[in-house]
């Protein structure tokens, strides 16, 4: 019995090195941080933001919004929406400015029109092709997702082959 315990020991030791020698020879893996700028979010986003917003009073009213964001990769966008605000539908454009943190991550203003400015922070997702959105407006809990239209890694569809004689069926 004690040459079965003093094996078991040897072994467990002998693991235990070999498992350590291991890690201390495995190159250190360090995570890759995104290298984001302006130029990280270029080109053209469709979005749905959706939220609620209160008043002065505490009344609490239901915002909702889909639309076309174009970012020109220089800190400056452009667009155009419907909203509807509490049911009342309506329609703007608006220009807007925007600033990218080396972390992918960043805020932007939205100006209409007419009406107030929208500010919200935002996170650069999916390689650029995504953006996440929270309005950072008091008495406002909205958010949503930016989606780029016309992603660069999008793919075509296959053309259709017709068959050939010879592979026709007779």
């Amino acid at each position: 019995m004690r040459n079965i315990r003093l094996s078991l020991a040897n072994f467990r030791g002998g693991l235990l090195a070999a498992v350590l020698a291991a890690t201390l020879a495995a190159p250190a893996l360090h995570a890759q941080a995104p290298a984001c700028d302006a130029s990280s979010l270029k080109g053209a986003f469709g979005y749905r933001f959706s939220g609620f917003v209160y008043d002065n009073l505490g009344y609490m009213y239901i915002l909702n919004a889909v639309g076309r964001m174009v970012s020109d990769g220089a800190g400056n966008l452009t667009g155009s929406d419907t909203y509807s605000f509490d049911g009342n539908v309506g329609k703007r454009q608006y220009t807007g400015t925007y600033t990218i943190n080396e972390d992918c991550t960043g805020s932007l203003t939205l100006t209409p029109g007419s009406g107030s400015a929208f500010h919200a922070d935002i996170v650069i997702v999916n390689n650029g092709n995504e953006v996440e959105v929270v309005q950072s407006d008091a008495s406002y809990i909205v958010s949503g997702t930016m989606k780029m239209q016309n992603p660069a890694t999008q793919t075509t569809t296959p053309p259709t082959t017709t068959p050939t004689p010879s592979a026709a069926v007779r």
